[in-house]
C-alpha cells in the first residue's frame, strides 16, 4: 500500500492500492484459465535429457524412457523412428473427455504415430499421426479420421471429437470409444497388437501436453500460439 498527497492541516490522505503484476502464464495455460492439464513437457530448452522428462505442470506426471531418445536444447526430443519412445501413465477415458497436443518438426515416417495408444479396433484409439499414407494427418480419440494434407512440422491436437492443425479446427466428428484404452506413449504408439510400442515416428518434439478434459477451440488456439513461440 502506498499513500499519495501532501500532508497539512485539515488534509485527509488519499490511500491508493498498488497492484502487483500478474504472474507470467505458462504455455500449457497461457491465459491463466486454470486449464485441466494432466502433464506438460518441454524438451526444447530443457537443461538436459533427464530434465526434459519432468512434468512442468507440477502434477508430478513425469514421463520416462522406454528407449530414450537423443536430445538437444534446440530441437528437443529426437526420435529415431525405429526403437526410441517415452512412456506416460495417462490412460484415456473411453468418452472422449481428454485432449492431447504436440509441437514438432522433422517428422519423416509415413504412418508413424508421434504420440498415443490404440487397441484392436478402429474406435479404441487416442493418437496423432502426422504423415498418414504420406498424404494426411490422422486424429484419434475413440474413432479415427484422416485429413489432408500431411504435416511434417507444426502442431497437431485432438480435443474431444475434433482435431486441430496449427490451432485451427479440422471440423471432424470422431466416432465414440468402444473398449478399454492403454497408456499413452510419445514417439510411437502403445499398441495392444504387439503388447508394447509400434508405429515409431522419426521426428523432433519440442513440447507436448495432455489434458484430462476437452479443450475448446479458443483454448487450443491459445496453447498452440504459446507453444509455437517457445
Amino acid at each position: 500500500m502506498r499513500r499519495v498527497g501532501v500532508h497539512g492541516a485539515g488534509f485527509t490522505p488519499i490511500t491508493q492500492m498498488s497492484s502487483s503484476p500478474a504472474a507470467a502464464a505458462d504455455w500449457w495455460d497461457p491465459n491463466n484459465d486454470g486449464l485441466c492439464v494432466w502433464a506438460a513437457y518441454q524438451p526444447k530448452g530443457a537443461a538436459d535429457l533427464a530434465g526434459s522428462y519432468v512434468d512442468l505442470s507440477g502434477n508430478g506426471n513425469n514421463t520416462a524412457p522406454g528407449v530414450a531418445p537423443t536430445w538437444d536444447a534446440v530441437n528437443g526430443w529426437i526420435f529415431n523412428g525405429t526403437t526410441q519412445y517415452l512412456v506416460t501413465t495417462f490412460v484415456p477415458a473411453q468418452d472422449q473427455s481428454q485432449s492431447m497436443i504436440i509441437q514438432y518438426t522433422n517428422a519423416v515416417t509415413v504412418d508413424g504415430v508421434i504420440c498415443g495408444c490404440n487397441g484392436l479396433t478402429t474406435t479404441r484409439v487416442f493418437h496423432l499421426e502426422p504423415l498418414r499414407n504420406g498424404t494426411s494427418v490422422r486424429y484419434g480419440n475413440g474413432g479415427l479420421t484422416a485429413v489432408a494434407p500431411q504435416l511434417a512440422a507444426g502442431n497437431i491436437c485432438v480435443a474431444g471429437n475434433d482435431g486441430y492443425r496449427n490451432g485451427a479446427s479440422e471440423g471432424i466428428a470422431l466416432a465414440a470409444w468402444t473398449g478399454a484404452a492403454l497408456t499413452v506413449y510419445i514417439g510411437a504408439r502403445h499398441s495392444t497388437a504387439v503388447g508394447g510400442a509400434n508405429n515409431f515416428c522419426q521426428s523432433y518434439v519440442q513440447a507436448f501436453a495432455i489434458y484430462d478434459c476437452t479443450l475448446t477451440a479458443p483454448q487450443v488456439a491459445a496453447v498452440v500460439a504459446a507453444m509455437a513461440a517457445l
